[in-house]
C-alpha cells in the first residue's frame, strides 16, 4: 500500500512506523529557519528507509506572519532547498488573528509572488477566509500547483476555484474522522484527482488524543475509501510536475 500525506509538521511529530509493505510519501512543513534545520537532520536520518520519503515545504504562518523570515524563504528557494511555498495563507478565527489581517496580506503577498517566480507549489492554511481566496484568484491562476491544507470550504467553493482555472488539490484530515459534513461532500463529489488526504501530524487531534501520529494517515484513508468505495491512489506528483 502507497499512501501521501499532503500536510505534517515532521520536527514536532514521533517518527513514523509503519507496518512491511507500506510505502509512504508526506510535505513536510517548517515555519523557522531553527525548525527547517532540525527538519534536515531528521530527513536525512530517514533517508535510510526507502520506503519512507518527503517533500519539504518552508512557509510564514498566518498565524505568526514574521516579515523577517521572508530572506529566509527566498534564500531556500534560491538554493533549490525546499520543493513548495508554506503553509501560508490567512487565518481569521479569532478576533486576535483579525488584528494581524494586514500584515497577513502582506506577507501573504510575498509568499505567492516568491512561489510564481520560482515555480513552486503553493501550501495553503485558510480560516474563515475563503472570499480572499477568490479575490485573488488571478495570482492563484499563476502558480504552479496549489495544496489546500484541511480544505474547510464547501464543494461548490471547491469546484468554482477548479473551474476558474487554479489548479488546486484538496486535502482532508481528521475532521474526515469527526464527520464533519463539508469534507463528507467534498470527499464524496469532487474528482479522485483532486482530493489529498493529511494528518496535519502531530495537530489536528480527536477528542481525548493527546497528538496525532504520522500512522493515522491510514485511517483517513480508510474512512474515505468507506465513502467512496474506492481506494485512493496518491497521485501527489501532479503536485510538483
Amino acid at each position: 500500500m502507497c499512501f501521501f500525506d499532503a500536510h505534517l509538521h515532521l520536527v514536532h511529530s514521533s517518527l513514523p512506523e509503519f507496518n512491511n509493505g507500506v510505502k509512504y510519501t508526506g510535505i513536510t512543513c517548517s515555519l523557522s529557519r531553527d525548525e527547517f534545520i532540525q527538519e534536515e537532520k531528521i530527513i536525512d536520518f530517514l533517508s535510510e528507509d526507502p520506503s519512507i520519503n518527503f517533500y519539504r515545504s518552508f512557509g510564514i504562518h498566518p498565524q505568526n506572519p514574521d516579515i523577517n523570515n521572508l530572506a529566509f524563504l527566498e534564500m531556500l528557494l534560491k538554493e533549490n532547498k525546499i520543493d513548495a511555498v508554506g503553509e501560508c495563507g490567512f487565518d481569521l478565527y479569532t478576533e486576535e488573528f483579525k488584528k494581524n489581517i494586514n500584515v497577513q496580506k502582506t506577507v501573504w503577498n510575498e509568499q505567492v509572488n516568491l512561489a510564481i517566480e520560482y515555480d513552486k507549489p503553493v501550501i495553503i492554511h485558510g480560516r474563515k477566509c475563503t472570499d480572499l481566496f477568490f479575490k485573488d484568484i488571478n495570482k492563484l491562476k499563476k502558480i504552479k500547483s496549489i495544496v489546500f491544507h484541511s480544505w474547510a470550504g464547501t464543494y461548490i467553493e471547491a469546484n468554482s476555484l477548479l473551474k476558474k482555472g487554479v489548479n488546486a488539490f484538496f486535502s482532508f484530515g481528521k475532521p474526515l474522522l469527526k464527520g464533519k459534513k463539508t469534507v463528507f461532500e467534498c470527499v464524496k463529489n469532487l474528482e479522485t484527482g483532486r482530493i489529498l488526504f493529511e494528518t496535519d501530524a502531530p495537530y489536528q487531534t480527536l477528542k481525548g488524543e493527546s497528538e496525532t501520529h504520522i500512522e493515522d494517515i491510514v485511517k483517513i484513508y480508510q474512512k474515505a475509501f468507506d465513502l467512496r468505495n474506492e481506494i485512493f491512489y496518491p497521485d501527489f506528483t501532479r503536485i510538483f510536475l
